[in-house]
């Protein structure tokens, strides 16, 4: 079997770049949390890169490999990889799919590739679908100008949620 898990290879972390579509945002608490785990069970994930060195998964990961001090110690700015031969499109898709199963993903980025890898790219929005992970109608929604335009929100009543008030007695 050729998965690409058989072939992991130590790369200099300053010879890698991130990619320009990723949607996932990782928090301070989780970047120190990231950062634990690496230094105290190793690197237990590959970084997933492109042929011409693109992260196509394990930004944070890579971040950290470069930026903290404990693991650039220890590890001297060396990432384990894993290279993966595939075109922007794919590469993009499996970006989403990889952060869509660990549960983060920031809606407005994705909304972006969705426009990407449909206008640039000519995905077909059902293909699409199918390979993020998503339904038919979420992808309409980021494909959409606005998640507002979609639920028709002109039709709905609204009251005010908060107004301000002076409390005279305070």
């Amino acid at each position: 079997m050729n998965d690409p898990i058989n072939n992991i290879q130590w790369f200099n972390a300053e010879d890698l770049d991130g990619n320009d579509y990723n949607p996932n945002v990782v928090f301070t608490p989780e970047l120190k949390l990231l950062e634990r785990s690496i230094l105290k069970t190793g690197w237990v994930q590959p970084i997933l890169i492109s042929k011409d060195n693109i992260i196509i998964d394990g930004f944070h990961r890579w971040r950290l490999s470069l930026d903290s001090k404990k693991i650039v110690e220890l590890y001297k700015k060396k990432v384990p990889c894993a290279v993966l031969d595939l075109e922007k499109p794919q590469a993009m898709t499996l970006t989403i799919r990889m952060n869509r199963a660990k549960g983060s993903h920031i809606a407005v980025k994705m909304s972006e590739i969705v426009h990407q890898l449909i206008d640039e790219f000519k995905i077909d929005i059902q293909e699409l679908a199918q390979e993020i992970g998503a339904t038919k109608d979420e992808i309409d929604l980021l494909y959409q100008d606005g998640v507002f335009k979609m639920k028709n929100i002109s039709k709905y009543k609204y009251k005010n949620a908060w107004y301000p008030h002076e409390d005279r007695n305070s």
